[in-house]
């Protein structure tokens, strides 16, 4: 019997079992043809094929085969409907190439889950916790895709949000240059970065991020750079901005405005008197009891 003699569609049958029995088949061409016949109808018949789920793992394993990809794709499916996930992105990794992130599917929306937050779990412990770990480098590739795929849909915010939680600044950089609204996109990453990460370090590294970011825009957002110089507590950056600003034009002097009020409100005590004293205003001894008495006789 060869593959070429034999004919199954998905359509119309009741039962796996005949395409199963493939398997047992010493021919190679006739195994591949099963698999193959077994990769389509599997959401439908993955209870059956899940009593030889073993012969499958075994033409995986066996470096020699051919189509190891593919044994690794069926497996993974058949795991995934059995609900054990853990062996579904286990075999969904050697799958490699095989498995389309793009496809829409509950199986790979699962899988692509699941696949996301081992990689942010063994970042997390890379980046935070300096572990000596090697993160598998099929794991990473299925999270590159899952970037490009955001970037593709245009879906910049879920692409910020996997890239914080994972710690990839570069992937956090690219999201928000890719966006057809940089600023918008800034301000939503700031909040995340104020709001969820808890580790100071972290933040800090995303905060410097943000601010190269702020920069280079082609009008540089000061006042959100200096929110972010509040919480990195660098006065002496505050003090040199704003300097540059006062001598500006009309707006940058409301820009200063916006500055200062922001000092005030989310500053220590001890940030807004470098900030003072670098800009050369001397403290009144009388306790103040506005907002503006402190940071405004500058201008």
């Amino acid at each position: 019997m060869t593959a070429a003699t034999i004919s199954y569609s998905s359509a119309g049958i009741t039962s796996a079992a005949g395409v199963i029995s493939l398997l047992d088949e010493p021919q190679i061409e006739l195994k591949i043809f099963a698999l193959n016949k077994l990769n389509l109808i599997v959401h439908e018949f993955w209870a059956e094929i899940s009593d030889v789920v073993d012969k499958i793992e075994i033409l995986y394993e066996d470096e020699s085969f051919e189509e190891r990809e593919l044994s690794a794709l069926v497996a993974s499916k058949v795991y995934y409907h059995l609900g054990a996930y853990d062996e579904a992105l286990h075999y969904a990794l050697g799958a490699a190439s095989l498995l389309d992130v793009n496809q829409s599917s509950e199986y790979v929306d699962t899988v692509v889950a699941r696949a996301i937050d081992q990689y942010i779990t063994q970042r997390i412990k890379l980046c935070d916790d300096g572990s000596d770990i090697t993160i598998d480098t099929r794991l990473e590739l299925i999270v590159e895709k899952m970037f490009q795929r955001c970037f593709d849909d245009a879906k910049y915010k879920q692409a910020v949000g996997i890239a914080l939680e994972s710690r990839r600044y570069d992937m956090l950089e690219s999201a928000i240059m890719k966006s057809d609204d940089i600023p918008s996109l800034l301000s939503y990453a700031l909040g995340i970065a104020m709001t969820l990460l808890q580790k100071r370090t972290v933040r800090n590294t995303v905060l410097q991020v943000l601010v190269r970011l702020y920069t280079n825009l082609s009008e540089p957002d000061y006042t959100n750079m200096c929110q972010c110089y509040i919480y990195l507590n660098e006065p002496q950056t505050v003090v040199n901005i704003l300097s540059k600003l006062i001598s500006g034009s009309e707006d940058e002097l409301l820009m200063v405005f916006q500055i200062c009020f922001d000092v005030y409100e989310s500053a220590t005590q001890h940030f807004i008197d470098e900030v003072m004293e670098g800009l050369g205003i001397k403290q009144k001894k009388e306790k103040s009891t506005d907002c503006d008495s402190a940071l405004i006789p500058l201008l």
